[in-house]
């Protein structure tokens, strides 16, 4: 009936030197039961919408900084309730590190750390289901907009001229020489070891003053990697690591923090503009292609908001 759709499950999100965080990868979501009274208060295609789904949508919108009227919310649920529908028709299923990717770059658009984001949505008190609801619609309506626009790239001229507007080579960026250093785990990686292993980073950040000696005491030191030096330009990493590179002088290293992998600090050994804009250009496309994969969102489900079938009552 439908016809065939080539899904390319890649998200455009910056990509971070520290592991992206999924934030309900691994069963973080525990659904408990809705305890109030609820009503239908809408229908679309048949698909009710309740009166709990509405007020969870106000405090969700607001947290996203958006118009929260109850008007505001229920157009939001029905929005959502068009994409799901939509997206059920090619059997298109988001698994829950992509939901985690979605709520991470809605937690770019706000300019908030996903971690914050997260936090900010608890703290307001919504259900657990509901935020992992309106992520599944956005991730998996996104995803069938972006196959229908497969192979699709800004013109060379659009590249160009935003690269004008940036400022030419001159906006090319900072180029960032870099090693991680990483303190490793071992056991349960208990609150006892984290909190030591912490305590030998903050001891070797003392010492570090430059990579040429630095980068050789951190190798000989037991239980520590030190990986080979990479290069990021910040043009293709998130806001919040360029504020912390920026923040720390050549020749030291970043804060020690958390990771999937230990406790992991950033050695920076050099830093300065760069003369390659292969790295702007990517960014300007990206840019351009993810303002035009919005833009036919839109035009999508207003074109599903025509034909579909809304009883408000």
């Amino acid at each position: 009936m439908f016809g065939r759709i080539s899904l390319d499950r890649r998200v455009l999100i910056r990509p971070s030197i520290w592991a992206a965080a999924l934030l309900i990868a691994g069963g973080f979501f525990s659904f408990a039961p809705r305890a109030q009274a609820q009503t239908i208060v809408a229908t679309v295609n048949g698909a009710p919408i309740t009166s709990w789904d509405v007020s969870e949508r106000e405090k969700l919108l607001r947290v996203m900084h958006k118009p929260s009227s109850y008007d505001d919310a229920l157009n939001s649920m029905i929005d959502d309730q068009l994409k799901l529908g939509e997206t059920d028709k090619f059997k298109i299923t988001a698994t829950n590190s992509e939901i985690g990717q979605q709520i991470s770059l809605e937690a770019g658009w706000l300019h908030m750390a996903p971690a914050a984001f997260m936090s900010a949505m608890q703290q307001a008190g919504i259900s657990e289901q509901h935020i992992k609801d309106h992520f599944t619609a956005d991730f998996e309506f996104n995803l069938l907009v972006q196959a229908y626009n497969k192979g699709v790239d800004p013109s060379e001229g659009a590249i160009r001229a935003e690269l004008a507007k940036d400022g030419g080579r001159s906006a090319a960026g900072i180029d960032y020489k870099l090693h991680q250093v990483i303190f490793t785990l071992h056991g349960n990686n208990v609150f006892a070891e984290i909190q030591e292993r912490i305590k030998a980073a903050d001891q070797l950040r003392l010492r570090f003053t430059n990579c040429a000696d630095g980068l050789p005491l951190a190798r000989a030191m037991d239980n520590v990697a030190v990986k080979d030096e990479i290069i990021r330009n910040s043009l293709t990493i998130s806001d919040q690591l360029k504020d912390v590179l920026d923040k720390t002088p050549v020749g030291h290293l970043t804060p020690p923090e958390r990771t999937a992998d230990g406790v992991e600090m950033i050695a920076v050994c050099s830093k300065g503009v760069s003369n390659d804009d292969t790295a702007v250009r990517k960014a300007i496309s990206e840019r351009l292609l993810s303002a035009e994969m919005r833009a036919d969102a839109e035009r999508r489900l207003a074109e599903l908001r025509s034909y579909a079938v809304i009883v408000k009552r």
